[in-house]
């Protein structure tokens, strides 16, 4: 199991779920009007201005370290792991985009 240094640390917290989702999960996204998406496995879940909020569950939280520990029940180090891609469930997947 590998350790991280803050900085390394400090990087994954800095990372939004929309930017997370786009990279590793595109597939789960689902665009719901202007900058507002939801995912395909909790249509609850609302990702909007930075944030994130599973609205069935009544918690939500600004990064994708939350969104992997709260929701996907990832163990932090692992979810660190996954984020700076030093452990992947699965590849990044990089797609082309005309809107952004």
């Amino acid at each position: 199991m590998p350790g991280y240094t803050m900085q390394q640390i400090e990087k994954a917290r800095g990372m939004d779920l929309l930017t997370y989702l786009k990279i590793y999960e595109p597939n789960e996204l689902i665009h719901i009007a202007g900058g507002e998406y939801c995912t395909r496995e909790h249509d609850s879940l609302k990702i909007s201005h930075g944030k994130w909020m599973w609205w069935s569950r009544g918690f939500g939280g600004t990064s994708a370290l939350d969104y992997l520990i709260k929701v996907k029940g990832i163990p932090f180090v692992d979810a660190v792991g996954m984020i700076l891609g030093t452990e992947t469930e699965q590849s990044p997947v990089f797609y082309y985009s005309e809107t952004g």
